[in-house]
């Protein structure tokens, strides 16, 4: 049997470094775990419908000791009100336990597929010891950077794979025997665009239902009080995304909720709202709360192992999104949502948010175009702009384009110098039913030898999808300090081109600026590039590029002897220019020019 949470998956305990304060400890009369013992008897509060606190009843069974570092559990059976049909729902993840007017704890977990409403609790005096953390947000990294994050942009199709991994993260910071067990309201996608992101949301341990409250102003919350419905918000606006459960513990300002952590992400600044439930869904395996998000009303300043801790008043910050979406034949719509500032949960929540929004909104299945247009970028305080214009076309549009733009704000936030701080993003996306690609058939010049500083007119046949060929022409000019010898031109798609003037190893960039630059030389996938190379002798070393350096100096420069940003050059370009077209260029030619000597 298989150990669960009320609503959300327990992670791995953290000992707690403080204890927790008197006033805290004197303000709520409490029942440690030494002192709970089988048999004792008393009453539980949660909601059961809309904002009303109800009580039901709690027999203690026994304890489990040393669960985790500093952490204990107790066990007991839950009857009155729902209980009999639904067993311990949830949702009631923090609902308070009294035994004789003293607080024990929280209802945290259950199991399924149990005939009984036997719960799992939390003891209070480990949920107090989080309220004593330091609540200061720290601007941490989820994973750091790939080895080569230029590579992962260099292969689209990779991107849903590792987004998707990183989904799979969040799960499993939780505990291995638990199951997947996490109410998450999901409102302004609608059944399609719900569908489309229900299995990724179940990825990162939720159990996504359908909800309202996105788009207009919500109702306001009822004072919390111990038994309140509560949630964490994760995206607010015309998407909304909110994790609900209940509150343990309230002293003026400071409230104690779940009993068992969200992500176990440490200090944090997260949206707290009211929670209205409108029904119960009775389930065998496990039984839930289907509840609405209200008025937001404080924020969430940490998520431990034994609870989730917050503060009545402020409001958090939150990275905003805009997003324009249109079509050829359709005037654009624009979405505004905000998703949550954390390095580990905002690009997955940008990359869900994205997809559902498409899914709702436009066809996602089969092949289809997708224009991530000029304006499309994401904005740091102090920062250049980072551009997320491209085109994709064929049946994984969508998701190259979701994920392009997703994989790109992982990057940023978790880079490996400095937190940034994301101040929006912005998307301006135009759909079309049909894909428009071309792919490159032939590449000719009007002459193959030339000099130095001289011009050369180089004619590209392209093949666009159900349309005649149709000829590019552009004008190359040699640069007058070439040197005598041959190049290669390369004619094509950006990605192939830059597989085609690659460097032996991966290549790291040593600083937010140059990941900056390094996002922003991207090349479009609606031109074609023309890059000519030559052989080369030289190195990439600091993020910079040596040409032409004797290979004796060369071999010095680069690995084994220099950094893990080094790297040997084989080639290096003369000359690149790109033909605008209205399509997803595919495919590359090459063709050789001979560079002669005045």
């Amino acid at each position: 049997m298989k150990l669960r949470h009320a609503l959300l998956l327990p992670v791995l305990a953290l000992p707690f470094l403080a204890a927790p304060p008197a006033s805290s400890a004197a303000a709520v009369p409490i029942l440690t775990f030494d002192e709970v013992a089988a048999g004792m008897k008393g009453t539980g509060r949660t909601v059961f419908q809309g904002t009303k606190i109800e009580t039901f009843d709690v027999e203690i069974l026994g304890k489990l000791p040393n669960i985790g570092p500093d952490q204990n559990l107790i066990l007991a059976r839950c009857s009155g009100g729902p209980l009999a049909n639904t067993g311990i729902l949830a949702g009631m993840s923090g609902s308070p336990v009294f035994v004789d007017g003293r607080l024990v704890g929280a209802v945290a977990y259950s199991w399924g597929f149990t005939k009984d409403a036997i719960a799992g609790i939390t003891p209070i005096e480990e949920m107090l010891a989080v309220a004593a953390r330091n609540e200061t947000p720290r601007r941490t990294v989820a994973s750091g950077l790939p080895i080569d994050p230029l590579a992962w942009l260099r292969r689209p199709d990779r991107l849903a794979s590792f987004l998707e991994q990183r989904l799979g993260a969040l799960a499993a910071r939780s505990a291995a025997a638990a199951a997947p067990s996490v109410p998450l309201a999901v409102a302004g996608l609608g059944g399609a665009g719900f569908a489309r992101v229900a299995s990724d949301l179940e990825r990162a341990g939720f159990v996504p239902l359908q909800a309202g409250g996105a788009g207009h102003s919500p109702a306001p919350s009822p004072a919390l009080e111990p038994g309140s419905a509560v949630g964490v918000k994760l995206v607010r606006g015309d998407v909304d995304m909110t994790a609900t459960g209940t509150v343990t513990w309230v002293d003026g300002d400071r409230v104690l909720a779940f009993g068992h952590p969200l992500y176990s992400l440490g200090a944090v600044d997260l949206p707290l709202t009211g929670a209205r439930v409108e029904a119960l869904l009775p389930s065998l395996l496990q039984s839930m709360r289907i509840a609405t998000p209200l008025q937001e009303i404080g924020s969430f300043r940490q998520d431990r192992a034994s609870a989730i801790f917050g503060r009545l008043g402020g409001s958090p910050k939150m990275i905003p999104v805009r997003l324009q979406l249109g079509s050829r034949l359709e005037s654009p719509k624009t979405f505004s949502f905000d998703v949550a500032d954390d390095p580990l949960l905002a690009p997955v929540l940008l990359y869900v948010a994205l997809n559902g929004v498409l899914a709702n909104q436009e066809r996602v299945v089969g092949s289809m175009t997708l224009n991530v247009r000029e304006g499309s970028v994401i904005r740091l305080e102090g920062q250049k702009e980072v551009e997320l214009s491209n085109v994709f076309a064929g049946s994984t549009a969508p998701y190259y384009a979701t994920g392009t733009s997703a994989f790109i704000l992982h990057l940023l936030m978790n880079n490996d110098w400095t937190a940034p701080r994301i101040t929006g993003i912005n998307l301006i996306l135009e759909h079309d039913d049909e894909p428009r690609t071309a792919r490159v058939q032939r590449v000719t010049l009007d002459r193959y030898r030339v000099h130095p500083g001289e011009s050369v007119r180089v004619s590209v046949v392209i093949s666009p999808f159900r349309g005649p060929d149709q000829t590019l022409v552009e004008e190359v000019q040699i640069p007058a300090e070439t040197a005598p010898g041959r190049l290669l031109l390369h004619v094509g798609n950006g990605l192939e081109v830059m597989d085609a003037e690659g460097m032996d190893d991966p290549v790291r960039p040593r600083d937010l600026d140059q990941l900056i630059q390094l996002i922003n030389s991207i090349r479009r996938n609606d031109r074609v590039h023309l890059v000519a190379l030559a052989e080369d002798s030289g190195a990439f070393l600091g993020g910079a590029r040596l040409p032409n350096l004797p290979p004796s100096v060369a071999g010095i420069l680069s690995r084994p002897r220099g950094s893990a940003g080094d790297t040997r050059l084989r080639y290096r370009g003369v000359l690149q220019d790109a033909i605008p077209t209205d399509y997803a260029v595919e495919g590359m030619a090459r063709v050789a020019i001979e560079v002669e000597s005045r």
